[in-house]
């Protein structure tokens, strides 16, 4: 949850999920590669994360590059309107322990696992408190760390209690990922820069995508973890990547890669 600058979108909730169809990591992709508008893909991504039950989705600006304004709208929602208003009436944002981890981490994250991680204050625990209170459990985030200091965060959560969704924190981080990236490029648009990578690459990068530790992808390749290392630090630094999850959604995106 971050800075309210610009216009929000209130999405519709009372549609029902399509039960039992679970829209797999590799499908969100081409779908949402299909997508012509902001509003289309936010759509596709509602859907793709009711089906891992979450019904419950803010997306939004943690954080702006110093003197450089995003251009991307700051909020896209599906939370209570009363806690939102709740949250800004109160000056939420500054001690908010979901932003803050936000800001630091990388990965995707359990809300409740922070709550017991972090040592959390009296105040933020009162924060975690009335979201519960408000219908947001077993909540979720993720950020996107920009090349300029820019910070992009999703919440999720699920309107009713013991959703067991958080075990799935890598898809969820895949499709994501792969939202943010379209998501963003919608309102930014440079040239695109011509990437390969080598057969070996191609290799790591295609156990990374399942699953498969450094030391397991050495064994299948028969080479020494370091160099597996070595190779993904190039995977990382060509796709512009900081993440393994972020390079194989790269990967997927420009085509160097099929799951």
């Amino acid at each position: 949850m971050g800075d309210y600058i610009g216009t929000e979108r209130t999405i519709d909730c009372t549609e029902p999920c399509i039960k039992g169809q679970l829209m797999r990591a590799a499908d969100f992709v081409d779908k949402s590669l299909q997508a012509d508008t902001a509003d289309e893909l936010f759509d596709l991504y509602r859907t793709a994360m009711l089906d891992l039950g979450f019904d419950r989705i803010v997306y939004d600006a943690l954080r702006n590059a110093p003197h450089q304004p995003s251009t991307i709208p700051n909020l896209f929602h599906s939370y209570p309107l009363e806690w939102l208003e709740h949250y800004v009436q109160h000056n939420y944002m500054k001690d908010d322990p979901v932003r803050h981890k936000g800001l630091a981490s990388r990965r995707a994250f359990v809300w409740d696992d922070m709550i017991i991680d972090e040592k959390l204050t009296k105040s933020q625990l009162k924060i975690m408190h009335e979201a519960q209170d408000a219908g947001l459990n077993d909540g979720a985030g993720l950020a996107f760390h920009g090349p300029m200091g820019e910070t992009f965060g999703v919440g999720l959560a699920s309107s009713t209690k013991n959703n067991h969704a958080v075990l799935n924190l890598t898809e969820i981080e895949v499709i994501s990922t792969q939202f943010h990236i379209l998501f963003s490029a919608k309102y930014d648009h440079p040239t695109p820069p011509c990437i390969t990578l080598t057969p070996r690459e191609n290799e790591v990068l295609k156990w990374a995508a399942a699953g498969k530790s450094n030391w397991s992808i050495g064994e299948i390749l028969s080479i020494s973890e370091h160099g597996v290392d070595f190779h993904m630090r190039n995977i990382l630094r060509k796709l512009n990547a900081d993440t393994r999850v972020t390079a194989i959604v790269k990967a997927l995106h420009n085509g160097l890669l099929t799951l």
